[in-house]
């Protein structure tokens, strides 16, 4: 019998789009453009989590826009409390009586298979997560109802969840590549369109700069 109750929500949590991704402003100038291809690779996560299933799903962003781009995507919009990222995906977590998914909303070439099947092989355990590519990160951290689990994300965040008993569902990091690849770096973009982003990503990205600063400004 699976520990983890059929109800799931999804909880992601992004910055203000103009703080968002900075490490990858040597290659995606100005910052317009920037904030579209953030926008792009949220959005292509939240739909193949949405693609997967009856999930609820629930995003916590200080940014009134990614608010606004939440609610057409068809899942809850939460303002953010202050406090930082783990603190952001708590107060998204409050109230849920099932299966908790903390979820990365940077995966651009997330597929809702690979998704749907880390949900279904963490319904086995009481907490377990998916490492990034690196292996130092933690792409998705699932924490069945009624088991107290505080989540870690930030540095090291792989190493702690897994101190803390979490059990790591693809440790090879070969059955879900897509899953893993959160962008942070161009190196981790490079990687993504390696696997294939989703259409919103591929678009901003073959978007011209003076293009998306002009959509931006709009």
């Amino acid at each position: 019998m699976d520990v983890m109750s059929d109800g799931v929500t999804v909880v992601l949590a992004l910055k203000a789009l103009c703080h968002a991704k900075s490490r990858l402003g040597d290659e995606y100038h100005p910052d317009a453009d920037r904030e579209r291809l953030v926008a792009a690779m949220f959005t292509d996560t939240v739909a193949a989590v949405r693609s997967a299933g009856h999930h609820d799903v629930v995003v916590v962003s200080p940014d009134p826009q990614v608010r606004d781009l939440t609610r057409r995507l068809g899942a809850r919009a939460v303002s953010e409390p202050g406090g930082g990222l783990n603190a952001a995906l708590a107060h998204g977590a409050a109230g849920a009586d099932g299966t908790v998914v903390y979820l990365q909303a940077d995966l651009p070439a997330l597929r809702a298979e690979s998704f749907a099947e880390a949900v279904a092989a963490a319904g086995r355990l009481p907490v377990a997560f998916v490492a990034d590519r690196h292996g130092t990160g933690t792409a998705l951290l699932a924490v069945a109802a009624g088991v107290a689990f505080t989540p870690a994300f930030g540095t090291d965040s792989a190493a702690a969840h897994r101190a803390g008993g979490a059990v790591e569902l693809d440790p090879s990091g070969t059955r879900w590549p897509d899953l893993g690849c959160d962008v942070d770096t161009p190196d981790d973009l490079r990687a993504a369109v390696a696997l294939g982003v989703g259409p919103r990503t591929d678009t901003a990205m073959l978007m011209p700069q003076s293009d998306a600063a002009h959509n931006h400004a709009e």
